[in-house]
């Protein structure tokens, strides 16, 4: 079995997202479970002192579940709210065995492949943080609330931009400008089953070479060093079989899968669905 589930796929713009939001379909915890999170938490703050790595709470949206309309047309999500907080404790096994999705704090992120001009995506090798370091993954991170949020333009109140979110991490960890960008689309959505949350997966691509793009000043240093892969049909199989497991995430993975299919076709997504199940279930013999 793969480390992931993809939800939907397509190719969707903006306005082509329909987000259900209702903040009061929060996870329900008893006092028990919730004191448990707090002390579950504190410990995490101090393993991540001693380790030198970024953690910290945050207010995130909370994903519920993601559909495709009958017509291919529309991208349907349906949100609540939850926070890294409850994230980070919810998905250890401790609390997350026998328990379903609905019952985790499973939050909505972003992460997308960035293609240059000249055919080359950018990729970063997780250093320092909670989940997946040392792993190769595309750019990415949490869609935040009050961050990321908006006014929906038919219930007239607060929503998720994820698309906002993708662009924001983009410039934060690359300094990819909005002027960059040529096309930005979600590809579909995927759900980490390792370590369970919901993904957007984006196509964002730029008018710029890779050589702009390394003269580029990210806003924070996440991303200790920019990898690149100079982009054939050929060189993104190899990529992903080499690295697929434990040195890719989990949810790059799928993201670079449906990149493949959309730039390669569907006989080369299919071929490299079948080929990394056969070879997941060799490892586990």
């Amino acid at each position: 079995m793969l480390q992931f589930e993809i939800i939907a796929r397509g190719l969707f713009r903006q306005d082509q997202l329909r987000i259900a939001y209702d903040p009061t379909c929060r996870l329900a915890i008893t006092a028990d479970e919730q004191a448990w999170i707090d002390q579950c938490w504190q410990e995490k703050l101090v393993q991540a002192k001693q380790s030198n790595n970024l953690l910290f709470d945050a207010p995130l949206y909370r994903y519920l579940s993601a559909s495709v309309s009958a017509d291919r047309e529309q991208l349907q999500l349906a949100l609540s709210d939850t926070t890294y907080k409850e994230y980070a404790t919810t998905r250890m096994a401790e609390f997350a065995a026998g328990r379903t999705r609905a019952e985790l704090g499973s939050p909505l992120a972003v992460c997308s492949v960035v293609e240059t001009s000249d055919a080359v995506i950018l990729l970063d090798q997780r250093q320092g943080v909670d989940v997946g370091n040392g792993r190769y993954h595309v750019i990415g991170g949490f869609v935040e609330r009050g961050r990321d949020t908006i006014t929906d333009t038919l219930t007239g109140g607060p929503s998720a931009d994820p698309f906002a979110a993708m662009r924001r991490e983009i410039r934060e960890e690359t300094g990819v400008r909005e002027e960059d960008i040529s096309t930005h689309e979600c590809l579909g959505v995927a759900y980490d089953l390792e370590n369970p949350h919901g993904e957007m997966l984006f196509l964002t691509r730029l008018n710029i070479p890779i050589a702009t793009v390394r003269q580029r000043t990210p806003e924070d240093g996440e991303i200790k060093e920019l990898h690149t892969l100079q982009v054939t049909a050929e060189s993104l199989r190899d990529f992903i079989l080499r690295y697929h497991g434990p040195y890719l995430s989990t949810t790059g993975e799928p993201n670079l899968l449906l990149y493949g299919g959309w730039k390669f076709g569907t006989d080369w997504f299919e071929d490299m669905v079948k080929h990394l199940s056969l070879e997941t279930k060799a490892r586990r013999r």
